[in-house]
Order: structure tokens, then C-alpha cells, then sequence
């Protein structure tokens, strides 16, 4: 079956699908270099990054949610708290609930200097994509809202899969 892709000639659905496979590719590629080189730029490693990123969007957790939600042990997670909390980003309080464990939140002010969304390293990607969004109408803003929601989902979903059915990881020297 032939379809037109909108950027010149008819192709099959083959090709598409590889295409579209492609740019989804180059796009997540994107995320992450841009991602490691703002990391970089803040004096961040960006696993640490990605963990602010985590706080920021789901708020305090304790140091077990955090290694499950990064995959990382619990002694990575310690490792990397110690790092965001001597850079002053976190902060650690004992769990109300339970004060064996503790709870990791964002020191807002700091993070929002260094790292915000309206901070100098966020600030030229964030005006990017406002641009780029808005240039849409409202029906395919929807559409690509409801795209990176599934696509979230999905990326989640075969995270899951693959850590269920992995060995564990071999040991590094």
C-alpha cells in the first residue's frame, strides 16, 4: 500500500515505518545529548540531573522510590543524594511515617537558580518548544500531547518489561 509522507513521493508502508522509526530515534537521541550537555553545563552528572527531573515532577519521595524510579541501587541513590544535597539542590527529612527511611525533596530556591525552567540553561529550549508548539493549532497540539503521553506509557511499559526478564548486571572492574 502506498502512502504520501507529506515530504515528497508516495512511499509503501515499509519504508514509513522505518522512517518514522528513524525520527522518533534521532528525536529521543536529541533528548539525551541535550540532556548529558545541560547537565554538564550546571556541573552535573546526568543521572543526577535526571533525578532532579524526577523530584521535580513527582515530588518528595523516599531514597527506595528514588533507586526504583532511576534503576539505580540503593546505594547509588545515597551516592547521588549526597552529591545533590552538598550541592544544595536537595534536602533530606525523615519520613513522618516511617523514621527509618528518609524523604528527598528539591530545595526549590537553589534548583530554580541553577536548573529552573526559566533559568538560563533551560530557557533557550523551553522557548524552542514553545515556539514550536504553539506554531500548531489546538487540535494538533492535542494530538501531539496525547503522542508523548502514549509514547511515555509505552517507553515505560517496555522499561518495566525489560527489567523483569534481565539478568542482573554483570559486575564491573
Amino acid at each position: 500500500m502506498e502512502q504520501q509522507d507529506g515530504a515528497g513521493p508516495a512511499v509503501n508502508r515499509w519504508e514509513l515505518s522505518a522512517y518514522e522509526n528513524r525520527i522518533f530515534r534521532e528525536y529521543v537521541s536529541a533528548m539525551v545529548f541535550h540532556g548529558q550537555v545541560t547537565a554538564d553545563a550546571a556541573g552535573l552528572n546526568a543521572t543526577d540531573l535526571y533525578a532532579l527531573n524526577l523530584l521535580d515532577l513527582i515530588g518528595e519521595v523516599t531514597a527506595g522510590e528514588l533507586a526504583r524510579r532511576t534503576g539505580l541501587t540503593t546505594g547509588a541513590v545515597t551516592k547521588l543524594v549526597d552529591r545533590l544535597a552538598s550541592a544544595g539542590l536537595v534536602s533530606r527529612r525523615p519520613d513522618p511515617q516511617d523514621r527509618r527511611r528518609v524523604r528527598i525533596g528539591i530545595v526549590d530556591t537553589e534548583a530554580d537558580e541553577r536548573l529552573g525552567s526559566s533559568g538560563e540553561l533551560f530557557a533557550p529550549i523551553a522557548s524552542r518548544l514553545d515556539r514550536l508548539i504553539s506554531a500548531y493549532p489546538e487540535p494538533e497540539r492535542t494530538i501531539l500531547m496525547r503522542f508523548f503521553e502514549r509514547a511515555t506509557e509505552e517507553l515505560s511499559s517496555a522499561t518495566r518489561e525489560i527489567q523483569s526478564t534481565s539478568r542482573p548486571p554483570r559486575p564491573r572492574h
